[in-house]
């Protein structure tokens, strides 16, 4: 199920699923480190916004697919006072901003400091600012909320983690039990991860080990671990993505 469904169900479903696949991709690419496609998928993602701006104004938008009349749509959403003004003023202007990265920005810069990182950092936090916004104004839900909900819409794809027939496969064999155990809750996060689950997915014989080794990792701070239920802490969050190669080794 698309998580941004309950959140946006008043919104077309058509572009509710482009918006989730394009923040998604944006997401995926960024913490892998692929500046240039984040900025890219950034652009895409704006798209879709533009038409859900175009749907709130007019009731119908530009389908996907078919040119889309960026100054017209930005102009009568501007000029629309029934609206909202995050969808007449920062929504719009975000768009163009992220817009303006993929299209105005060189992929390289020869001679000088390479900001791509920065660019796509500038592309990533627009993108989480208008999702949570989205999800504030259709739901009358907070701020703060609206924020926390990003956490859960963001699903962090691992290219070492596949699932096969509705259960996680570690493809490195190399990684200690220690570190598979947290590379599959990473996967995961936020969400918890039940011992039994790791204990299946790692092939792990002795779960009463794997308790063990779980909570010498909730001692040192990078999972809490509790009635059998593992969720990465911020540290661990980073510990992973400093110390865990993500990419494929054949």
């Amino acid at each position: 199920m698309n998580p941004l469904t309950q959140h946006l169900n008043s919104l077309p479903n058509e572009l509710v699923t482009a918006l989730q696949k394009e923040f998604q991709k944006i997401h995926q690419q960024y913490f892998l480190g692929k500046w240039e496609p984040a900025q890219l998928d950034g652009g895409r993602f704006a798209e879709v916004v533009l038409r859900i701006v175009q749907h709130k104004d007019m009731g119908t938008y530009t389908p996907i697919g078919a040119q889309l009349n960026r100054k017209s749509i930005v102009g009568s959403a501007t000029k629309n006072t029934t609206l909202l003004e995050s969808l007449r003023f920062q929504i719009p202007a975000l768009v163009e901003l992220v817009m303006d990265f993929r299209n105005n920005r060189n992929s390289g810069h020869p001679g000088a400091i390479d900001v791509n990182e920065m660019d796509s950092a500038i592309v990533l936090n627009a993108a989480n600012w208008i999702i949570a916004e989205l999800i504030r104004l259709e739901t009358q839900m907070s701020a703060a909320d609206a924020q926390a909900e990003i956490k859960k819409v963001i699903e962090r794809k691992v290219p070492i983690i596949e699932e096969v027939g509705g259960r996680l496969k570690c493809l490195n064999p190399k990684l200690k039990a220690k570190e598979k155990a947290m590379v599959f809750c990473y996967q995961k996060y936020p969400a918890r991860v039940s011992l039994d689950d790791l204990t299946d997915w790692m092939g792990y014989l002795n779960k009463h080990i794997l308790r063990g080794q779980l909570q010498t990792l909730d001692k040192d701070g990078r999972l809490d671990f509790r009635s059998d239920m593992a969720q990465l802490t911020k540290k661990g969050v980073l510990w992973v993505e400093k110390n865990i190669s993500f990419e494929l080794e054949i």
